[in-house]
């Protein structure tokens, strides 16, 4: 008997942090961004113009905690390594997390991201009060910009007097205003299933109005994301589920002040971020985890309640040609580490809070907590990775 391990060709001494790849086992160009702390969670991407693709997440020792900052690497035209990360959230003593980046045209781009009070790791007080670990009742959304070309951040500062919690970039009008979707996280001192979602209008400038949209009857449901509606008449927003049972969706009118109540879609949740994504071709594209949770009939959860699978796994993109009535393709683009099995369920790695933007047509660019938040996975497909030849 003999081993050939000591034979093979080891690749893995030729992975660096942040260098593009590809490989024969694996469809597309993929990276790991260097991590920039021990967790690294809730990615967002954004093309500041053509030439630079940005990345934007949270890093630091464990969610809640003071220190827990945010933090940008860029990939530039010409480069096959991701830049190495920065950190550009600016107070460490709090908690300061879900961050996003959009660009207002010909002036600056911006950042947004959530800012909280911190435990230490070791206070135990809130298992005997009942609460939750992550103070997120006592987060504020905080804002900082730069030029496009600029070096330097602004000083950051409050974009809203009231507590608030946001996810993903604002979609930007017509007319030039940006409509923020931000959600309310324990209002009413209860637990994370009565969070609810509202919409706030920002100025072409990206700086807040005193406009503040309510979605009817969104208690649980959060993340919103908005895009377009094929026919450009209304919008659609898709949530993300506190019972973890489905994705759903509210239409809206196109000045984003309307909003319907949200409905359930024929896509799974489990209680986990997912986002929209309206292609140049006019399909539209949802990223998410491909689980749920079926309740029992006999004693269903009610809204107000929350469901915690914490099944983040597998990472999944569904296709949709009618504005998510059916969803004829879908591809699982990441399985995790392929664990299964209660006795080892917890070694599968969860792939979460992906984010989902088109470069060049057809061309979808992915990010996500990689590995239990090791790292930051990002990813570079063809549509034709999901569909086959059919387009």
């Amino acid at each position: 008997m003999f081993s050939p391990i000591s034979k093979a060709l080891n690749l893995n001494s030729r992975v660096k942090a942040g260098r593009l790849l590809q490989s024969p086992l694996v469809d597309g160009t993929w990276a790991l961004i260097e991590p920039a702390g021990q967790q690294n969670h809730a990615a967002q991407l954004c093309w500041i113009n053509k030439h630079r693709l940005a990345c934007v997440w949270m890093a630091g020792g464990q969610e809640g905690t003071s220190g827990m900052s945010i933090y940008t690497s860029e990939l530039r035209q010409g480069k096959n390594t991701w830049s190495k990360p920065k950190k550009i959230s600016q107070d460490t003593n709090r908690s300061e997390q879900n961050p996003l980046l959009f660009v207002i045209p010909e002036e600056k781009y911006k950042l947004i991201h959530t800012s909280q009070f911190s435990r230490d790791p070791k206070d135990k007080s809130w298992q005997e009060n009942k609460s939750s670990f992550s103070m997120q009742w006592t987060a504020k959304l905080r804002q900082q910009h730069k030029g496009l070309s600029g070096n330097r951040w602004s000083r950051a500062k409050d974009l809203l007097e009231k507590p608030a919690f946001c996810r993903h970039p604002p979609f930007r009008r017509e007319d030039g205003y940006f409509l923020l979707p931000i959600y309310r996280s324990l209002e009413t001192g209860g637990a994370f299933g009565h969070d609810h979602s509202e919409v706030l209008l920002l100025d072409p400038h990206g700086n807040p109005t005193d406009q503040i949209f309510d979605v009817p009857n969104s208690t649980g449901r959060v993340h919103g994301s908005i895009v377009l509606s094929a026919d450009r008449t209304i919008l659609l927003q898709f949530f993300r589920s506190r019972l973890a049972d489905r994705i759903y969706c509210s239409k809206g009118n196109l000045e984003g002040n309307s909003w319907s109540e949200p409905e359930p879609i024929n896509l799974p949740n489990n209680n986990s971020s997912i986002q929209a994504c309206r292609l140049s071709n006019g399909m539209l594209a949802m990223i998410y985890n491909r689980f749920a949770l079926e309740e029992e009939p006999i004693n269903p959860k009610e809204w107000g309640d929350a469901n915690w699978p914490r099944t983040r796994w597998p990472l999944s993109i569904a296709i949709s040609e009618d504005d998510g009535n059916s969803w004829p393709w879908c591809r699982d683009i990441d399985s995790g580490l392929g664990f299964c099995g209660a006795a080892n369920w917890h070694l599968n790695g969860q792939l979460a809070y992906p984010t989902l933007i088109e470069g060049l047509p057809g061309q979808l660019h992915i990010a996500y907590s990689w590995a239990a938040r090791a790292a930051i996975r990002y990813l570079c497909l063809d549509i034709s990775n999901i569909t086959g030849d059919f387009f």
